[in-house]
């Protein structure tokens, strides 16, 4: 036992020395003595219990210190083990068993710091009120484990949230308090002061909070040099102070707190592992003074104590999450106080990765999201990308499913949540938006109290919401609501208030549409007053007088209507102008003037109405070319093109104005088939110029950046808009590019009648009419008073009803649909084509070729197969040539030779031997043979199979023996028909033949694809290619189901080519039979055997000659599927 008691006491030894001096290496060695000495009281029956339990617990408290120094939570655990054995031998009376379970209690208090078990406090809350039950109330060691249990019930609480054990805590650290001659008073008035800043945060009642700071105090006047606690002590008294600066406001609060959080950083200098903490209280205490001052190096300093923070926050921490969501919070301040794009970007991901780290944390979790939700409308607020949008939608919605009833942000997510869904309407125009942003502000109301500071923004919301579902579904309760609203808002806000100049604009919107129909001027008094004291409340640059000159300038033109006075107008026009100077020359204000114009004028059936017409298509153009977002520009353009086109031309061709009339169908189609089709632009065409054209092209595109995310009223915006106007000016100089962003005149636009007449097709709700372009003189107009825009939609669905799938129709129906067709033909032929016809034939003979370019619904029904069926008749195909165009820009463009323009292609250049000698004549020929043969070899016609070849239709086959042995002919099929290959192919061929399957979306015509071996090739991806094909033959086509009414004007699938760049194209409206396919292409082809020059202005001629030696054989509904478009 000699060797036994010797390790005993030089561990013992060991332990004192630690305990004196602090050395690690004695405290180690201590251990290493206690295990040898256990080892062999454990193989030695001599050790009574006691000896055993006392090693067992000096064992047991060697090694929590160690784990509280160096970190090792297997120390910790053979802690806790030892304890538990030291009590197993240490029964109820043991005069030892008190101090046995205090130690264990301390090492599971420890263990719950490390793990988070309940258990573990659960545990130690029970042996400590053993202790103390143990222990009598005069017995000076019985004050530590009543520290000890006051601290665990403080832990348990944090947990739980039971605020019965804070309760009890607090009691616990008073009665310690009132302890006489106590030694540690520092940290047991620091312990009361902590619980008691808790117990404020639950209750909010001041007293807890203003005992918390003077016992925080008391803690400091009693701490000794050199405390440990020194740190934790000023960091609750600044805790304490910032909560008592949020709740009464004192400037002075929140600088001593300021000054003592730099104070704790001090005490915890590099190095110091808690020193993360101390960066993070300091940076959130600078914050506060930022959001009171103003002063940007506040903002600094905490964006980079928070950094700091983090980088020294140890891993799997559970304060990395808020550390995350206050740097996120921190760099959306200094976004807004710099603009920089980079710091809303970083902000974004710091809040995502809270998030992530926050599972399982609802309450803290509905913060973070709102925060995201946050930065994320504001990126759209500037970067104008629909995705950011529907992101803020997304996560507000998500911070609203967590955030409980009374929450106190529930009601400010309502507000943002009928904002955000206010503004998707504007652009996706979808009522359940509305219906949801009016029970979002309905539900704020109910919540927010009468004098609450959002419930002002709240009410002006519901009014404005309600005045766009009036003006969508004209329910008058809805406008007599806004009314009552936006009075209320505007009462709430006092004449010093910001917002008071759009509560100014916004009630003179809502009292114009609450008091149509307008037959008194001096109705519209009440709508100046607000508006002119908009005006006055608005600063100098202020966005919102864009808002205030677009709304006055609607109130002078509707007065101008009703009084006829030319000062009226003048000062409509005015102000409209002095809108759109502003606003860099387009605004969504200004638009929204012109569209409410146009209502305006045509109500009051005014000739002003076609300029208002034309300014709406010129500001929705120009606002197209500035919207960054594709998915934006999609629904702008799909939202108002379509209609506002025709609408336009009836109103045009009302008071006999029928150029006007095709300058304005010009304009919205085109940018409706460029937004549709997605083709490449006049910047595609400057960029692959030059190098100078490239750079002038990411220069206007970098311009039109920026301006879109700074207010066009900020001086930031100035020399942005001249930068824009210079670029433009010096992209015009460039040859080819004069007319850049200008539009054609009618005048040029005649050039693309100059082999035959255009016949443009209009429906709008006056009326529907035929325009009868020619090469020279003024167009005709020919009114088609049997059919309205409705008969035509009814006549297009009934067309596609007739037509879909019409190869695969059984015998028994085939026929019956056959009837059908032939009678909805006629009487197209009667009600439309024939009055068209009888202005054709004085001027052009039999034979002749004509260009169809029907707009709207037009555009889905077979002009080209109109014929009077029921008396045998010859029908239209008999009578003319025709073919189709998707606008007159696009035939002018085709008919354009290369030289004019340097990135297009070129002309094609040789002739091929035997094909098809057409009836015209080669005079008539756009550009004769001579002119278009600058190559020497012939043509390599290009076929493009399918892709996996075996068992399909051999079109390939038929296309090798019916063209002249002369043609060279290449055959891509198979592995071929790859993405790479067609794309080399359409770069460098003139003539293309696609067998390939091809899928035709009439919704989304960008998206219609060419099928290859390693995926498609869309119809965007055409376009990018840039192709040089001068005639191209589709031979089969599969159209993607669609909703029919969803489709605002049919893009065929040889249209789309053409506009993609393809100068003459033909193919299948809907799918064709295998069997009449292989029959048209034979027919078409055989024709190539014959003498003559090819030219694609023949294909059209070739096209009708093989339907016409057909008719006889096959079904109407497939022989009318095939149509020829371009020259």
């Amino acid at each position: 036992m000699t060797g036994f008691h010797a390790l005993v006491h030089l561990a013992d030894e060991l332990y004192a020395r630690f305990e004196q001096e602090g050395t690690l290496s004695d405290l180690s060695l201590a251990v290493v003595r206690y295990r040898s000495a256990l080892t062999l009281a454990s193989s030695d029956p001599a050790p009574s219990n006691d000896v055993r339990s006392k090693l067992l617990s000096n064992l047991a408290n060697v090694l929590s210190i160690r784990f509280q120094r160096c970190g090792d939570i297997a120390d910790l655990t053979r802690s806790i083990e030892c304890y538990v054995t030291a009590l197993e031998l240490r029964s109820p009376g043991h005069p030892g068993r008190a101090s046995t379970l205090a130690n264990y209690a301390t090492a599971l208090l420890l263990q719950y710091g490390q793990l988070g078990v309940e258990e573990d406090i659960k545990l130690a809350i029970e042996h400590l009120q053993a202790v103390l039950e143990i222990l009598p109330p005069s017995d000076p060691n019985r004050l530590i484990p009543l520290m000890n249990y006051a601290s665990a019930l403080f832990s348990r609480f944090q947990c739980t949230e039971d605020i019965s054990d804070l309760d009890k805590a607090i009691s616990e650290y008073h009665s310690i308090l009132n302890t006489p001659s106590l030694e540690n008073k520092a940290t047991a008035c620091y312990n009361f002061a902590n619980a008691l800043l808790s117990r404020f945060k639950v209750r909010d009642d001041p007293i807890d909070l203003d005992s918390s700071i003077k016992y925080s105090r008391a803690a400091l006047a009693a701490l000794k040099e050199g405390h440990p606690d020194h740190p934790s002590i000023i960091t609750g008294l600044a805790t304490g102070l910032i909560r008592r600066f949020e709740l009464r406001g004192d400037a002075t609060d929140l600088e001593y707190a300021i000054r003592n959080f730099r104070l704790a950083l001090d005490l915890r200098p590099p190095g110091n592992p808690s020193r993360f903490s101390a960066l993070s209280d300091g940076a959130d205490a600078l914050v506060m003074r930022y959001n009171r001052r103003v002063e940007f190096v506040d903002l600094q300093m905490a964006i980079d104590h928070y950094r700091e923070a983090l980088r020294l926050l140890p891993p799997n921490h559970k304060g990395e999450p808020v550390l995350l969501d206050n740097l996120g919070n921190t760099l959306f301040l200094r976004h807004a106080r710099l603009g920089d794009l980079k710091d809303l970007d970083e902000a974004i991901e710091k809040h995502r990765l809270a998030l992530d780290l926050c599972a399982g944390h609802p309450v803290r979790a509905v913060l973070m999201l709102e925060a995201l939700a946050n930065c994320y409308n504001i990126r759209f607020k500037e970067q104008k990308h629909s995705t950011d949008l529907h992101s803020a939608i997304y996560y507000f919605n998500e911070a609203l499913s967590l955030a409980p009833a009374d929450h106190p942000h529930y009601a400010s997510i309502l507000i943002n949540i009928a904002l955000c869904l206010g503004t998707r309407f504007r652009v996706y125009c979808e009522l359940a938006d509305l219906d949801r942003a009016i029970s979002c502000s309905r539900e704020a109301l109910e919540i927010l109290s009468p004098g609450h500071q959002d419930r002002a923004l709240t009410l002006h919301t519901l009014a404005e919401v309600l005045l766009y579902r009036f003006e969508e579904k004209g329910n008058e309760f809805d406008i007599q609501q806004a009314y009552l609203y936006c009075s209320a808002s505007l009462n709430m806000r006092t004449l010093n208030v910001p917002e008071r100049a759009s509560s100014e604009i916004l009630f003179a919107r809502v009292s114009r549409a609450r008091l149509l129909p307008w037959n008194d001027a001096q109705d519209l008094e009440p709508i100046f007053l607000y508006l002119g004291r908009a005006k006055d409340f608005c600063m100098t640059n202020d966005p919102l007088l864009l808002e205030v000159y677009a709304e006055l300038s609607t109130a002078h033109f509707l007065r101008y209507l009703l009084t006829q006075q030319p000062s009226e107008l003048k000062q409509a026009l005015g102000h409209h102008q002095l809108s759109l100077t502003l606003a860099g020359g387009t605004s969504f204000p200004a638009l929204r003037a012109s569209m409410q114009w146009v209502r305006d004028a045509e109500m009051h059936n005014h000739s002003l109405m076609v300029d208002a017409y034309r300014t709406a298509i010129r500001l929705l153009d120009r606002l197209v070319l500035e919207t960054t977002c594709p998915d934006i520009r999609h629904f702008l353009v799909e939202r108002n093109v379509a209609k506002l086109a025709g609408d336009a031309a009836s109103s045009a061709l009302m008071f006999q104005q029928p150029a006007v009339a095709i300058d304005m169908l010009e304009h919205a189609r085109m940018l409706l088939w460029a937004q549709l089709v997605r083709v490449t632009t006049d910047l595609d065409d400057l960029r692959v110029t030059d190098t100078q054209g490239a750079e002038l092209a990411s220069e206007l595109e970098r311009l039109n950046a920026e301006l879109g995310g700074v207010s066009t009223m900020s001086k930031k915006s100035r020399p942005l808009l001249k930068a824009r106007d210079v670029v433009v000016e010096q992209i015009r100089r460039k040859q080819g590019f004069k007319d850049f962003l200008v539009q054609p005149e009618f005048s040029q636009l005649l050039k693309a009648a100059s082999e035959g007449p255009i016949i443009i097709m209009t429906a709008g709700q006056r009326s529907c009419n035929a325009l009868i372009v020619w090469g020279t003189g003024p167009p005709v107009c020919v009114p088609l008073p049997n059919i309205s825009v409705s008969n035509v939609s009814l006549m297009a669905s009934q067309f596609e009803d007739l037509t879909t799938d019409a190869g695969q129709v059984p015998c028994s129906k085939s026929k019956s649909r056959e009837d059908q067709l032939a009678e909805l033909l006629s009487d197209l032929w009667d009600r439309v084509v024939y009055p068209i016809v009888q202005q054709l034939i004085p001027h052009m003979p039999r034979g002749s070729r004509l260009w169809w370019c029907p707009t709207g619904k037009f555009s889905s029904i077979p002009l080209h197969a109109a014929g009077s069926y029921r008396t045998n008749a010859p029908s239209l195909s008999h009578i003319y040539v025709c073919s189709y165009t998707s606008t007159l820009s696009a035939l002018m463009q085709s008919r354009t030779s290369s030289t004019q323009l340097p990135a297009r292609r070129p002309p094609l250049a040789s002739s091929i031997s035997g094909f098809l000698k057409t009836k015209r004549s080669k005079q008539s020929l756009l550009h004769p043979p001579t002119a278009l043969s600058s190559r020497s070899e012939p043509v390599t016609v290009i076929a493009i199979g399918h892709r996996n070849p075996e068992g399909f239709d051999d079109q390939l086959g038929i296309i090798r023996n019916c063209i002249s042995p002369a043609v060279p002919l290449k055959c891509i099929e198979g592995e071929e028909v790859s993405t790479v290959t067609i794309s080399k192919l359409l770069k460098e061929s003139s003539w293309v033949h696609f067998a390939s399957p091809v899928v035709h979306d009439p919704i989304r015509p960008f998206q219609s694809a060419f099928e290859m071996r390693d995926g498609s090739l869309t119809m965007c991806d055409v376009a990018r290619i840039r192709p040089r094909v001068d005639f191209a033959f589709v031979s089969t086509c599969r159209v993607a189901e669609s909703d029919r009414d969803s489709v605002i004007e049919s893009m065929s699938l040889p249209a789309c080519l053409q506009y993609v760049g393809f100068r003459s194209v033909i193919g299948p409206l809907c799918p064709v039979d295998t069997e009449v396919t292989r029959r048209v292409v034979s027919c078409f082809y055989e024709n190539t055997r014959s003498a003559g020059p090819f030219h694609q202005v023949n294909a059209a001629t070739a096209l009708n000659e093989a339907l016409k030696a057909i008719e006889e054989t096959v079904p109407l509904s497939q022989r009318i599927a095939f149509v020829h478009v371009g020259i």
